[in-house]
């Protein structure tokens, strides 16, 4: 499908954001078709990492990346069944499981396929996987109370004494257990995590609002305490000196990253944010902490297959976990790469900024956003290459119309630049990206990678009738 917008203003000549779908209706087909083989597996409810079984062996069920990829699979791409056998699988298997770690199985990263908690050494606890499970299960959940299921709900969903499998035996572990420090989303820190705690503070605003839904009003209460409670520990991630949210508070163990940059900042915020205007996508902060992210990763030339694409006359840039990566996909103490999944969300957290300042724009009856100083870096490299035709400077305005045009646009050109890499092998998305040849490397049809494009596409439909609107 081709799209038009004209928007006037602030441009030298008239901006027009003329551009096919990123993929076409065949080649998303294909793409779904390799997501689906990996997302309740059998029919079993099990959503398996990767199908890579050696050098990686990422064949088992992560709480995280199944929850996320099942909260794709029901909410963007409507697959009603996969959610069922997901809860199915949920509250018969991966909350009744015996725990042979001696850590609360909420806090387990992952489980053999049939259902059994992963039993050697590993990362653990791991409390981001449990607030995901929950957000996904409260979407559904949200679904069958609006189709007049309630009693479905309370029946099997929600146990309001919170010891049983479901809902609320996620949320009382979240509720009680949000202070303390886990292993990070990539799971190598130990420690505060700013992810961990976005999604965990989503996860309790949503159970709250169920909570209040299911007339278990002392639940309700209770999280939305943990949600103010948990919101200074999450500003506290915020580095004013560098301009860049920390991913983990400092000291830690393992890694020591670059001024604590990392793309979990951006995931944090796709996965976290609860449209409440605490870190939205196109928050001041998070928008300084990409910047330096671009600048690390694209600027500064730490993958040379940028540079190399660059010369092709490719758009767009790749980026990878955070800068001092030693993981390759096969093996640790070597080179970090660019990831499909970290650039392709990154494209998504521009779609959805370019919505938030359209939706900013209407509600407040503006044309125009004010550049902060945290934000002057990141929009002087938004507007600047795209010809905008004035200053880009801390305590000026620039047009919100042209500016989130020019959101979507940088955020298309991250997708096209993935895809030039995937083409080759008929679009099948690995974990990473050679940083020198662009090579697809790591586990192959990485479910995560395949779900955050599908994040992505959404997000830029959204946009798109965002400024189609304002035309």
């Amino acid at each position: 499908m081709m799209f038009a917008i004209t928007v006037a203003l602030a441009f030298s000549a008239t901006p027009i954001l003329a551009t096919s779908d990123p993929y076409s209706s065949s080649e998303l087909d294909t793409i779904k078709g390799y997501f689906f083989k990996n997302v309740d597996v059998d029919g079993t409810g099990a959503v398996i990492a990767a199908p890579s079984d050696n050098h990686p062996d990422y064949s088992y069920h992560w709480m995280r990346d199944g929850a996320i990829s099942i909260n794709v699979a029901y909410t963007l791409l409507k697959n009603e069944q996969a959610m069922k056998d997901y809860l199915n699988w949920a509250l018969t298997k991966t909350m009744t499981a015996n725990d042979p770690n001696g850590v609360d199985i909420r806090g387990e990263p992952k489980f053999y396929m049939d259902g059994r908690a992963y039993d050697k050494p590993w990362g653990r606890p791991q409390n981001d996987g449990s607030a995901l499970r929950a957000i996904a299960m409260i979407n559904y959940a949200n679904d069958l109370i609006k189709a007049g299921k309630m009693s479905q709900v309370k029946g099997v969903l929600y146990d309001s004494d919170g010891t049983k499998p479901g809902i609320k035996f996620d949320l009382e572990f979240i509720a009680h257990n949000w202070q303390d420090n886990c292993f990070d989303l990539w799971e190598e820190v130990n420690g505060d995590h700013f992810f961990t705690k976005m999604v965990q503070r989503k996860a309790l605003a949503m159970g709250a609002r169920l909570a209040t839904a299911l007339g278990d009003d002392g639940a309700a209460t209770y999280y939305k305490q943990q949600v103010s409670a948990i919101e200074g520990p999450i500003k506290a991630h915020w580095d004013s000196q560098n301009g860049v949210i920390k991913a983990t508070m400092a000291p830690h163990p393992g890694p020591q990253k670059y001024m604590e940059l990392d793309s979990a900042i951006h995931l944090g915020v796709l996965y976290g944010y609860d449209d409440d205007g605490f870190y939205a996508p196109n928050d001041p902060q998070v928008l300084s902490s990409v910047a330096k992210l671009k600048e690390v990763m694209y600027t500064d030339g730490m993958y040379p297959i940028n540079a190399a694409d660059d010369n092709k006359g490719i758009k767009g840039f790749l980026v990878g976990r955070y800068p001092n990566d030693t993981w390759d996909g096969y093996e640790s103490g070597s080179v970090g790469n660019p990831w499909i999944l970290c650039t392709q969300a990154l494209a998504e957290l521009q779609y959805r900024a370019a919505t938030e300042i359209m939706h900013e724009q209407e509600h407040k009856g503006l044309d125009h956003i004010l550049v902060a100083n945290e934000t002057e870096q990141f929009f002087r490299g938004i507007l600047l290459p795209r010809g905008y035709n004035g200053k880009v400077d801390a305590g000026r305005k620039v047009h919100a119309a042209s500016t989130a045009l020019a959101l979507v646009e940088d955020a298309d050109a991250l997708l096209a630049r993935v895809k030039f890499h995937i083409k080759g092998k008929n679009f099948r998305m690995y974990e990473q990206l050679n940083l020198d040849t662009g090579f697809e490397q790591g586990a192959n049809d990485l479910t995560w990678s395949y779900g955050t494009l599908f994040g992505a596409l959404a997000a830029r439909k959204t946009a798109i009738e965002s400024l189609q609107g304002s035309a």
